[in-house]
């Protein structure tokens, strides 16, 4: 059988260039693959290390003798655990570790121990990796999720295992951990805090019987910043009884340690890089563009962890052939800074990319109010009352329509008579309503935009960019909602074709009808926003600049409580003058 080969003819090969120079361009240089691998004899290794440390460096203290067989005894017990695991004895390897573990935590909360800061530290780093293997065989022992008392055994001691009266979460409550100590990975830039416990990333699945309760989850399920930490180990008959606490990593900053406050230990990236392993920016922002209808099945508001009622909710949302991928260095940052993390809990709205505007924004509407009916039905949340909304590119174009007052001047620009004269059925004609007439959202009261054409992208009326748009595969309703007479004759008393197909690009067009509306249209009363506009560093005035798809004419926006021009492309949210504005002004949110 003669192999089959695939021609690129010229033409095709020309556009599939095209499209990728528009991808890159669109999307910026912050493209690269998620990979992350897991490695938990690093982890145990690294806990020997730390032991054997301890041995040398007991020559030097005060208290030699004690150090010396602390050190001597938990290398002693983390080679035995890792000997236990190659005979796949997970149960007594599990023992091992928690009893290195309970040694190292008692002589951190000792008040006789007077090391220095030094030893203190490799003591609690002994600690959190010896707990962090432990972490990964408890957390798939069925003897967790069973909820009864239960203990594990090593060298003949006893160890009962209890929840700490702190715990922000059941034992149960977390399908599996992952230490984030065993993850070896790039494409995430790392967030952590150094301290006690082990940093682990909680994962609760997705199953049937959870699809309400995860409802507004990723499709991998929740994944969260945990510490497990000891938190206290009590003397008994049959042994000790040891307290273990998983602490929410991004509500809690210390812990009480013995008599020392300690800082809580955190990987905040850690979460991401699991959940977004394997992922490119790139081919996922295309593929969402292109194949829309598979798209579509997955879009909708995203929470990233527990929804808690009284933190303020800043929702992300991402641009033109892009996906929230985007945040990733964002989220992990913005949690790593305790002041904004005990104030704000961060979401994600993500949709097809090539949806017209005004469907998108109709999607976005409805998902808040899905999430509000879900977690806030009274309306007394911050969800209900104080957001924060921060948009990239056209997804900023999306978040100006959730605090603009657009009032009928997105149909004027559509139409020529009311919209009740208009001669169509009335299920068309409430289609049509309901993209063309809404209120702004009442709870959004900040808006942050980051390279937003407001007034519209060149780029949009380029060949190309309609050559993009022509391959976006749109699911059947969208297309019907959007055109909302595709199938029929051209209506009286349109400006525009409705037959034809439209997608984001025709509407990001400088002369585009939602584009034309928006610039007429006033801002929601008491809405502040800020303007994060990047510069290619083309020589000529400001007013002239440009960060190679969005002009500063298209970004600026008079009446913008601030304004600041990075030296970057479009991607501006990667630059660390924008990151340092977007918590700047998430600090005065919080403060006002």
């Amino acid at each position: 059988m003669k192999k089959k080969h695939s021609i690129l003819l010229p033409g095709s090969f020309r556009l599939y260039v095209s499209i990728l120079a528009l991808t890159g361009a669109m999307i910026g240089s912050s493209c690269s693959t998620v990979k992350v691998s897991t490695n938990r004899g690093a982890v145990t290794k690294g806990g020997i290390e730390s032991a054997k440390e301890l041995r040398e460096l007991s020559l030097l203290e005060e208290h030699s003798d004690d150090l010396h067989k602390i050190g001597e005894e938990c290398e002693l017990l983390l080679k035995q655990g890792r000997r236990y695991e190659t005979f796949g004895r997970k149960g007594d390897a599990a023992g091992c570790y928690l009893a290195s573990a309970v040694i190292a935590r008692e002589h951190v909360a000792s008040s006789h121990s007077g090391v220095n800061e030094h030893c203190r530290n490799i003591l609690v780093d002994l600690h959190n990796r010896s707990l962090a293997r432990f972490a990964d065989l408890w957390s798939r022992d069925p003897r967790r999720l069973g909820g009864a008392p239960y203990s594990f055994a090593c060298n003949g001691e006893a160890y009962h295992i209890v929840l700490g009266k702190d715990s922000d979460f059941e034992a149960d409550f977390f399908d599996r951990a992952i230490s984030a100590d065993s993850l070896r990975g790039k494409g995430i830039e790392k967030r952590s805090r150094k301290g006690y416990g082990a940093a682990l990333v909680g994962i609760r699945e997705q199953t049937e019987e959870r699809a309400e309760e995860l409802e507004f989850f990723p499709l991998k399920g929740m994944h969260v910043p945990v510490t497990l930490a000891v938190s206290n180990v009590r003397e008994a008959d049959y042994g000790k009884t040891v307290e273990l606490s998983i602490y929410d990593s991004v509500r809690t900053e210390t812990v009480q340690v013995g008599s020392t406050r300690l800082p809580l230990a955190a990987d905040f990236s850690a979460p991401l890089e699991i959940l977004l392993a394997g992922s490119n920016e790139v081919i996922a922002g295309l593929a969402g563009f292109l194949n829309a209808r598979e798209r579509a099945e997955n879009s909708g508001i995203y929470l990233l962890e527990p929804y808690d009622e009284d933190r303020i909710p800043v929702i992300l949302t991402h641009g033109l052939i892009s996906v929230p991928i985007i945040w990733r260095d964002i989220i992990p940052d913005f949690l790593s800074e305790p002041d904004i993390a005990e104030k704000y809990q961060f979401l994600v709205f993500t949709y097809p990319s090539s949806y017209p505007i005004a469907e998108s924004a109709e999607l976005f509407r409805n998902q808040l109010s899905e999430l509000r009916g879900k977690y806030d039905p009274d309306g007394n949340d911050p969800l209900s009352t104080n957001m924060v909304a921060m948009g990239h590119s056209m997804g900023g174009v999306l978040t100006r329509l959730l605090v603009t007052d657009v009032d009928n001047r997105l149909w004027d620009q559509v139409a020529t008579v009311p919209i009740d004269q208009l001669k169509v059925d009335e299920e068309n004609r409430e289609i049509l309503r309901n993209l063309a007439y809404f209120d702004p959202d009442p709870a959004v009261h900040r808006a942050v935009f980051l390279s937003t054409p407001h007034g519209g992208a060149e780029m949009a009326t380029l060949s190309i960019a309609g050559a993009v748009s022509r391959l976006a595969k749109l699911p059947q309703q969208a297309l019907e909602a959007t055109t909302a007479l595709a199938k029929g004759p051209k209506v009286k008393g349109m400006k525009i074709d409705v037959r034809k197909k439209m997608t984001s690009v025709q509407s990001l067009r400088p002369d585009s009808p939602i584009v034309l509306a928006l610039k007429d249209s006033p801002y929601r009363s008491g809405v502040v926003y800020h303007t994060i506009i990047g510069d290619q560093g083309i020589e000529g005035p400001l007013e002239e600049s440009s960060d190679g798809i969005v002009d500063y004419w298209s970004s600026h926006q008079q009446g913008a409580s601030s304004e600041v021009v990075v030296p970057t492309g479009h991607s501006t949210y990667v630059h660390e003058n924008a990151k340092n504005e977007m918590k700047r002004v998430l600090r005065v949110h919080a403060n006002r």
